[in-house]
């Protein structure tokens, strides 16, 4: 039972992170990515909540669909994602039910 907390709290937070970069996507035609951050202008501004939400979602993605990488960077990113996604669950989860 003790294990079930932070296994929901994790797939909270990367259903929080997918909801966020789909809606982005569907909303502005464009792929949610890293590289939001890089252009050049007001778009940089507005993407940072974006990717900051998301980026577990992106990164997920960009491992699973992404160039080959090797075992190491995998496993890394796996750990990062979740990790990340822990953060996203368990502050969403102090924001609504306190």
């Amino acid at each position: 039972m003790s294990f079930l907390i932070p296994a929901l709290t994790v797939a909270l937070g990367f259903a929080i992170s997918g909801a966020a970069a789909s809606a982005f996507e569907a909303l502005t035609e464009r792929r949610a990515s890293f590289g939001l951050l890089r252009e050049p202008d007001v778009t940089a501004a507005a993407a940072v909540p974006v990717v900051t939400i998301g980026a577990s979602y992106i990164l997920a993605r960009s491992l699973l669909f992404g160039a080959r990488r090797p075992a190491w960077a995998m496993c890394l990113g796996t750990v990062l994602l979740g990790g990340w996604s822990l953060v996203l669950g368990a502050a969403a989860l102090a924001a609504f039910v306190g």
